[in-house]
């Protein structure tokens, strides 16, 4: 019941980047909020605090990992907007939201090979596979 909005907020985030590229910063937002305040009411303060740490350690380090490599390579690999997506991720749960980026980004490999396409967006792959993580995880 405490995570409907993270959940609206999310899924709207995924349709608006698979169909403009693009995952707004309002909208992240949004998700980082409500998914932090669902965790809250939930589990609790604590835990809440210590997804949200959590969330920015693996945001960060995503973040320099990238600048990195737009700077080593001269082209751009995630986008910013991925990185936005994956910390509200972790704020909900830290390591379903590593495990469905790595599926995902294994995802998109794939799709990319398959259809012959330089990119795609990657939050229609990262959203679903994270939303299937969650209910197998309740569900277990």
């Amino acid at each position: 019941m405490f995570y409907i909005p993270f959940w609206i907020c999310i899924f709207a985030g995924a349709a608006i980047d698979a169909r403009q590229r693009r995952f707004p910063n309002e909208l992240a937002g949004a998700c980082a909020v409500t998914a932090l305040v669902g965790v809250w009411l939930d589990l609790g303060l604590n835990t809440a605090l210590d997804h949200a740490g959590l969330a920015v350690i693996v945001y960060l380090t995503l973040v320099l990992s990238e600048s990195f490599w737009r700077r080593l390579r001269q082209i751009p690999g995630i986008g910013m907007g991925d990185a936005k997506a994956l910390f509200a991720l972790c704020t909900l749960d830290p390591m379903g939201g590593i495990v469905a980026f790595a599926v995902a980004l294994l995802a998109l490999a794939l799709s990319c090979l398959f259809t012959k396409s330089r990119s795609l967006p990657l939050l229609p792959f990262l959203v679903p596979i994270f939303a299937i993580i969650e209910v197998v995880g309740c569900t277990l």
